[in-house]
């Protein structure tokens, strides 16, 4: 199994394209789960930042 890291960044751009290429088709129930997983993903990456500057501060 591979560890893809994906930052707060690359999620905003896929959620961008992903968006953009449904423009010309219908969505199906497969689309909306994963722009829901692409969803939670930037989330727990944006908490992961959060937790990262909150563990920072409380160190100095």
């Amino acid at each position: 199994m591979y560890h893809i890291e994906l930052t707060l960044e690359n999620l905003k751009v896929i959620k961008l394209w992903y968006h953009l290429i449904q423009k010309d088709r219908e969505e199906t129930r497969a689309d909306h789960e994963t722009i829901t997983k692409i969803k939670a993903m930037a989330i727990a990456a944006k908490e992961r930042n959060a937790d990262l500057r909150l563990f920072r501060r409380s160190r100095e």
